[in-house]
């Protein structure tokens, strides 16, 4: 009850905030923009202060534990890679998430693309997002003096260290870095290599390129023990899915996640081309269900965990991949829109 009342005042005052948003931004002859509407209710979400417990505090369910190596999430869902604020991703801890991935981290400092590159979207007549961020952060070097020093690593759960790369070098020596801190603690954190995201100009190469994915894994693997997570992308063929499912079944200790943001071009999902700086970007939310579930049926056969991503946001569709073959759910727009989604499910579980 209290999970259901707070999910209503949560997408009240997230329409009524867009809008103000939106009417503002049109009366000072700027372009439609979402981010500055996430940022704020990022903002008010974080600062409830003595009522936190109240607001933020859910049970997770007893007995959900999933174990994967010598991982232990307390609850099969997790938070996908989209977010680095760790005000927020305490929020979706204490409300009950059993892990996390951080957003992708990359070698250089980056400010991504030009905005505005995040919008409401709707497709299928479900609401989603599309974006076009282009991995905005810190770099490798400054995360690595925030992520040692983390709260959120007191939640004892799971974390994911989520690495990106031009090349195949350059994940490798993301890697490195992080490892050369992160193994001398008592941590559970495993890795996620991205190597699906659209918004760059070659992020999707590794994952058209079974082979170069081989070369990647066989290079990490001479250094790295922890688990490693491959999140792929639903927009390459069945056939290449196939190809990257048979070449990890080679290595141990590695889980598939399937997968990531769908390719859309702006007009295709209701939003003016006008309100988006770059020509396409990638979908989230309930619309790409369907194929996030088709993928998870397909790296089923090859008896490795899979973590799905991909337009989860209710019980049914944790119900539906759970039976398909998954372990893990993440979610990201899920909780962007409405993050007691989390004790809602859990109360279903």
């Amino acid at each position: 009850m209290r999970a259901s009342f707070l999910s209503i005042c949560y997408r009240i005052i997230r329409y009524l905030t867009t809008n103000l948003i939106y009417f503002f931004q049109v009366l000072s002859l700027k372009k439609k923009d979402l981010e500055p509407a996430v940022k704020l209710g990022d903002t008010i979400l974080s600062s409830f202060g003595i009522l936190g417990k109240l607001i933020y505090n859910f049970p997770i369910p007893i007995g959900k534990n999933i174990e994967i190596y010598e991982l232990t999430f307390p609850s099969p869902l997790i938070g996908a890679s989209f977010k680095s604020e760790s005000e927020i991703l305490d929020i979706w801890l204490r409300m009950g998430l059993g892990g996390l991935v951080f957003k992708t981290v990359m070698k250089e400092k980056r400010i991504g693309n030009a905005r505005p590159r995040l919008q409401d979207a709707h497709i299928h007549g479900e609401k989603g997002l599309l974006n076009s961020l282009g991995l905005p952060g810190p770099g490798i070097v400054n995360f690595i003096d925030d992520i040692v020093h983390s709260s959120l690593w007191e939640y004892g759960r799971p974390l994911g260290i989520s690495i990106g790369g031009d090349t195949v070098n350059e994940y490798v020596e993301n890697i490195d870095r992080v490892q050369t801190v992160l193994q001398h603690h008592t941590l559970p954190y495993f890795y996620e290599l991205n190597i699906s995201c659209p918004n760059t100009e070659n992020g999707q190469t590794i994952c058209e390129s079974p082979s170069t994915l081989n070369s990647l894994l066989s290079a990490v693997k001479n250094t790295v023990s922890n688990p490693i997570s491959i999140k792929v992308s639903p927009d390459v063929t069945n056939e290449t899915l196939c190809a990257i499912g048979e070449i990890c079944t080679t290595f141990d200790r590695l889980l598939i996640n399937a997968g990531n943001t769908q390719y859309k071009r702006p007009h295709e999902v209701g939003v003016k081309q006008i309100n988006f700086a770059m020509d396409s970007g990638g979908l989230s939310g309930p619309g790409i269900f369907q194929r996030t579930f088709e993928m998870v049926t397909l790296f089923a056969q090859f008896n490795i965990p899979i973590i799905a991503t991909g337009g989860i946001s209710t019980f049914k569709h944790v119900q539906a991949l759970k039976a398909a073959g998954a372990s893990l759910f993440g979610m990201a727009t899920a909780l962007v829109l409405d993050p007691y989604c989390i004790p809602r499910i859990h109360s279903k579980l």
